[in-house]
Parts: C-alpha cells; structure tokens; sequence
C-alpha cells in the first residue's frame, strides 16, 4: 500500500470518528439548550402561576371573602396548567398527571420519567402554609432528541460502511498482489524457475515484485550456468572418450598381429612391445587429459618438448592424410603427449576439410620468445559467423556439413582446452572456398 493509500484510509478513519463524536457532540449540545431555555420558560411560568395565585389570595384577604382550601382549590383550577396543591401534608388538589406523594422543597425542579412520558416539576411555597407543584410536559423534546439521534447513527452508519467499503477495495488491492508474491515464490521453492510475478500496481508493492523478479532471474542464470557446467562436463567427457579411441585402436590392431602371427617369434616381440608402448601412451594421455578437464587429482607438469620429434609422431598417427610437415626443429615449453594430440586433432579436422589429393599443411616459425604452430586445410571454408562455435563440443553433428567444413567439434574443443593449458589460445582464420587455418603461438623452451 502506497503512503498516499495508507493517508486515505487513516483519513477514512479520522472522518467518521469525528463525525460520530461530533455528531453526537453537537446533538446533545443543541438538546441541552433547549433542555436549558425549555427550564427557564418553565419555571418563569411556574413562578407566574405562584405570583397570580398568590395575589388572588392576599385581595379575597383585603375583602374580607373566604380564602378556605375549596375558594384556593377554585382559583387554581381556573387556570392552565397542569398542578398540585398541598397545605402542609395534606393534599388538597392534583391535576398533575404523574405520581408525586409529597410536596417539593421550596424552589427545587424535578424530573419524572413514566412510561414514555417525561414531566418536568417545579415546586414553590406559598403564604398560608400552601405549597404548589407545577408540571410541564418535556416528551415532545425528549422524542426529538431521539429521533434526531436515530437519524444521526443512521447516517453514521452509511458512512461507516463507505469507509469500510473503500478500506475493502484497498486492501483487496494489497493483498491481492501479496496473494501473487506468495503463490509464485511457492511455485518457484518447487522447481517453476520461469515464473515470474510481474505485478504492475503503481505502488511500493510493484518495486517489490521487481525485485522479486530479479531475484528469481538471478537464481534461474545461476541454476543454468550450472547446468551448463554439468553440460560441458559431460561434452568434454565426450571428447576425452573420443580423444582414447586412437591408441586403443591401434592397441587392438596390434593384438589382432600378434594374434595372427604363429611362426615368426622376433615380429611377434615387435607387436608385443608396441602394444606395451601403447598401452603405456594410453595410461599417461588418460591421466593428462583428466588433469586438463580438471577432473583428475594431478596437474600437468611442462617441461621442455623438441618438435622435430613429433613429426614422424604425427605421419605414423595419420597414416591416411595427405600430410606435409616442416623441416625446421623448435623446442616449446609443453607437454609431448598432449602436443601431440594437438596436433592430430588439427590435422584431422584439416583432412576432413580438404579434397582427398590436397595435402594437409603443418607450419613450425620461430618469433624469437615463441613459436607459432599452424595447421592449413585447402577445404570450403568456415562462414563468419560460425567461427567463435567451431570450439563448441558436439558442434554440426550433421556428419556431411562437418565432413565439409572439418569435423563436429569435438576435437576443436579438446584443442582449445589444450592450447590453454599451454598459455595460448587457438586462433581460427578461414574464408570461404578458400580453406581454414588454424593457429597456436608455444611458448620457447627455457622462457620460464
């Protein structure tokens, strides 16, 4: 609820407190003055009545005319008004109308209450141990005063409900939207990361719901870079097992020789040993590419690698391509196995690129405090926008455009991954119909 909504409803509050106890404030303050002017005509015309009866009384005196109880009882009843009349404890006329058993003290007014009748009584002394009570009928004033109230806390009443008619729609208004806050960030505590409150209300309740929002976005990229993680975990085990197919094959193939070999006892301890060589090949590249994809326990260790050896390393690896390599030696700062699985990568990736006659190009030249190592395919090319996901693991299954353009992926993103733990980075230029080359800068052997 906004501050000007919370003003509003307070105001709300205020208005009909005031009006009730203003209202009935005013109500009883105009009844008391007519209560009040109401007394004072009364009791001027209660002492008229004493002052008229009593002069009657003092000229029959002067004329010497009876002033017995029945000639006073005769002067009274000829006027208006409803009275009674007392000498001393004995009542001698009552035209009062409400119960009254004794006379009252000289110059006092009382209220009598008699069903729904209110009667006001004034009572005066008189010369010859007379005493007179007069009443004058207030229920007229009284049934005003009641009506009047009656139509006031009808009123009040309206406005009560108005107010809190209006108090309901705005807080149907507030909660309305807690209901929203409430209902989605159960939905999301259960897993509906997408659901979002999107709240547009105007007021303190939409900045909360932005923020909410955000909060969820926030906890929804969280969750999906770590997906992604696992994702890439999982790709990259993908490639590490696509990366072991090679030395295994080769493993194999030596065991079918040896298998078939029967007579020839030296070939047979040639197989025997190039499978041992392999089998030991295989060992060291499972554990550096587990170190490399971080999830083995042991890092890799660099140390100074000539690559002239790795030359007829790499012919014997791909037999099948077309292959020129260069003449020069350099000595890097790397590691020999994985060096060497940088380059096969590249060189079949280049090989599926390239027409089958056309030759897979290896570049070795010194800068002085590196070594650049290029490898160059003659194929159709890589469009521009695809060159920054040729790296991604698993890019273009689809096997004829990778035949086309030089593999899946897989082996890219391996060789980026080692070109990383070597310092460098793994630069692609390619053009279309004019074939990709691509580029790792070695650091020198003896640099560090």
């Amino acid at each position: 609820m906004c501050y000007a909504q919370k003003l509003i409803c307070l105001l709300l509050l205020v208005l009909s407190a005031s009006f009730g106890v203003g209202g009935c404030y005013l109500l009883y303050s105009d009844f008391g003055v007519q209560l009040a002017r109401t007394g004072e005509a009364n009791a001027a015309a209660h002492a008229q009545t004493c002052t008229l009866l009593q002069t009657e009384i003092i000229d029959l005196q002067r004329r010497g005319d009876d002033t017995g109880d029945d000639t006073v009882v005769s002067l009274l009843q000829a006027r208006e008004g409803a009275t009674a009349l007392w000498r001393g404890d004995t009542l001698l006329c009552d035209t009062l109308g409400v119960p009254c058993a004794a006379p009252l003290e000289n110059g006092t007014m009382r209220t009598v209450r008699s069903g729904d009748t209110v009667t006001a009584l004034y009572g005066s002394d008189l010369q010859g141990n007379l005493h007179l009570v007069s009443a004058f009928d207030l229920t007229g004033l009284y049934r005003d005063r009641n009506a009047s109230l009656r139509r006031f806390l009808g009123l009040e009443v309206v406005v009560l409900a108005a107010g809190a008619a209006v108090m309901a729609v705005l807080a149907r208004q507030v909660t309305r939207p807690l209901r929203v806050l409430t209902a989605t960030s159960a939905e999301i505590a259960e897993g509906e990361y997408s659901r979002r409150t999107a709240l547009h209300t105007g007021d303190e309740i939409e900045q909360v719901s932005r923020s909410f929002d955000k909060m969820a976005d926030a906890v929804q990229e969280k969750i999906a870079d770590l997906e992604a993680d696992v994702q890439k975990r999982e790709d990259f085990m993908g490639a590490f097992t696509h990366e072991l197919k090679t030395p295994m094959t080769s493993i194999i193939g030596y065991a079918d020789v040896l298998r078939n070999l029967q007579t020839d006892p030296d070939e047979q301890r040639e197989a025997a040993s190039a499978i041992y060589h392999e089998g030991r090949r295989l060992e060291s590249l499972s554990q550096k590419l587990l170190a490399l994809l971080a999830l083995g326990g042991e890092e890799l260790e660099l140390t100074d690698v000539d690559l002239g050896t790795l030359w007829p390393q790499l012919r014997a690896a791909c037999p099948a391509v077309p292959l020129q390599t260069p003449a020069e030696s350099c000595v890097v700062h790397g590691d020999a196995d994985l060096l060497l699985d940088l380059l096969c990568n590249l060189v079949q990736n280049a090989a599926k690129a390239s027409a089958p006659d056309e030759p897979v190009t290896v570049r070795c030249r010194d800068n002085g405090a590196t070594v650049t190592v290029e490898v160059e395919d003659h194929g159709c090319g890589i469009p521009r926008a695809e060159l920054d996901r040729v790296t991604e693991p698993f890019y273009m299954v689809d096997k004829s455009r990778a035949r086309k353009q030089g593999g899946s992926g897989l082996g890219l993103a391996l060789c980026k991954r080692i070109a990383a733990a070597h310092g460098s980075d793994l630069t692609i230029v390619s053009e279309q119909g004019q074939g990709t080359t691509v580029r790792v800068i070695l650091r020198k052997g003896g640099a560090l």
